[in-house]
């Protein structure tokens, strides 16, 4: 199976997937199942393309979920995987990728038992825009329990960090580049708004599974380089929401702020924290799984960034999030995912899945 699992995520990072564009990944997924016999259900997405389900049943038990699309590359240039230091880079390699690959060994591994399997797998769509595929996903009657595939390091999330994004404007005074004195700097307006939004309470706050509440600044643009004061600037910026976290009083302290200092600014996306029941069935039995493979202690850990398993949670589905692969370099030049994690990941998946039998 090792084998096999590196073939297919070399051959899925190799295809481009940007979020709008996964029309080639689904016909090499289709391609792949149809070679097994397996049927696969289309799932149209709205403004999109389709999730593809496999062996879905309302009255399953469990459901997997993985994401096929990818972030824009930072080169604008096709995906060109590489293996490396045994390991498997390439944008997508561990977001999420892995976890499509480790479905695929799945559905090929117990192809002859699906039947009586309690298990939907589901192959999703735009996770990195708008989250649409598991949006519509959710649409549907869902099994009670789900494991999404995300860059974890094996770690079971039990909870999930919302957020807030919020953009702002600041105007100023155009003026020639020497005469600053005369005019206003609209690029200095944004940067002390910056300043004191860093002062606002419940950036105090943390969580001791996902660390502080922060924010990020995503995006700063302003002026054009040419000599001259800027007259505009734009700031996106992210607040990291903690389950414990009120988001609508977060908000309203922001606002307050933004309408005192005189700022234009609109939330872009507002995403709810959540967590499950430290007992739930799914983490029990995903860490008996995890344990009874590693024979080392499984761990509990949050997931700092908005999943599919927002959507599966809000539908009624009690989700966690797990994986190979390390979440903080992703999105990066640097992403890639260790062979030996991969391989574990699957064994992990395959213990559980026995474990239903």
């Amino acid at each position: 199976m090792r084998d096999f699992l590196v073939e297919q995520l070399v051959n899925l990072v190799s295809i481009p997937s940007v979020s709008g564009e996964e029309g080639p990944i689904l016909g090499y997924l289709e391609e792949f199942l149809t070679g097994l016999g397996v049927d696969a259900v289309r799932q149209r997405v709205e403004d999109g393309w389709y999730n593809l389900l496999v062996n879905h049943r309302e009255s399953n038990r469990l459901l997997l979920a993985a994401h096929v699309d990818t972030v824009p590359p930072l080169d604008g240039l096709p995906p060109q995987p590489v293996l490396k230091d045994e390991a498997v880079w390439g944008l997508g390699a561990c977001d999420d990728k892995a976890g499509v690959a480790v479905l695929m060994g799945l559905v090929k591994r117990f192809t002859d038992k699906l039947e009586g399997l309690p298990v939907s797998f589901a192959f999703l769509v735009d996770e990195e825009n708008q989250g649409k595929g598991s949006e519509t996903l959710a649409r549907e009657g869902l099994p009670p329990w789900g494991i999404v595939f995300e860059p974890t390091e094996l770690k079971i999330c039990t909870c999930e960090a919302g957020s807030l994004e919020v953009e702002l404007i600041t105007y100023g005074k155009m003026v020639h580049g020497s005469e600053v004195e005369e005019g206003e700097n609209a690029v200095d307006k944004a940067l002390v708004v910056i300043e004191k939004l860093k002062g606002l309470s419940f950036l105090h706050d943390e969580d001791p599974r996902l660390g502080r509440s922060l924010m990020n600044i995503l995006q700063i643009q302003g002026g054009d380089g040419t000599l001259r004061v800027p007259n505009r600037c734009q700031v996106l910026l992210d607040f990291r929401v903690l389950p414990h976290q009120n988001a609508e009083g977060m908000a309203a302290e922001i606002v307050s702020l933004l309408e005192s200092e005189g700022v234009e600014f609109e939330f872009k996306d507002v995403s709810l924290p959540f967590e499950i029941e430290p007992d739930a069935w799914v983490i029990r039995e995903l860490a008996r799984a995890v344990e009874e493979t590693t024979e080392q202690e499984s761990q509990l850990a949050g997931m700092r960034s908005w999943t599919d398993a927002a959507h599966l949670l809000e539908a009624g589905t009690q989700a966690v999030v797990f994986g190979p692969g390390k979440l903080s370099i992703c999105h990066t030049p640097q992403e890639m995912l260790k062979i030996d994690e991969l391989e574990l990941a699957y064994r992990v998946m395959e213990r559980l899945l026995l474990n239903l039998d």
